[in-house]
């Protein structure tokens, strides 16, 4: 018997990928990550690594925005980067690589400089649920706001 119940136990944490955040915040919770839109102002190394950890758990959708092609540098503190991608556009390179982490969730890379596109579209954001952003200036944060 108490095998048997093991194997049961076993099987069930194992059916849903994201049994441990619904047992965490239940299914109402579960479904406002999964809804949730997300936006991310730069391909930085802590930007990467928050990115991963929503996308992990299943958050809906995922954007993020970067104008800066893999350097050298990148290679050394932005562990989703590798040489293969030198030269190639950031945002697209963290973009796929973050997607292979849950392929329930969409994410996907736009070449462009956050900055430019808070002074000059702040409509754009209007599409998210929430906006994260690191390496801006107060005052082009503030404008978020």
């Amino acid at each position: 018997y108490s095998q048997s119940k093991t194997l049961f136990s076993s099987k069930m944490a194992t059916d849903n990928k994201y049994d441990r955040q619904l047992r965490l915040w239940g299914s109402h919770g579960q479904k406002k990550l999964m809804d949730a839109s997300i936006v991310f102002l730069g391909a930085s190394p802590i930007n990467t690594e928050t990115a991963k950890n929503l996308v992990l758990p299943g958050v809906g959708k995922i954007t993020i925005v970067d104008n800066q092609d893999v350097t050298s540098r990148d290679l050394g503190n932005n562990f989703f980067v590798s040489t293969d991608y030198l030269g190639k556009p950031r945002a697209d390179c963290v973009a796929a690589l973050v997607q292979e982490l849950n392929p329930d969730v969409t994410v996907s890379g736009i070449k462009d400089d956050p900055v430019t596109l808070i002074n000059d579209n702040p409509e754009f954001f209007s599409n998210y649920s929430l906006v994260v952003a690191s390496q801006l200036r107060h005052d082009q944060s503030k404008k978020l706001c």
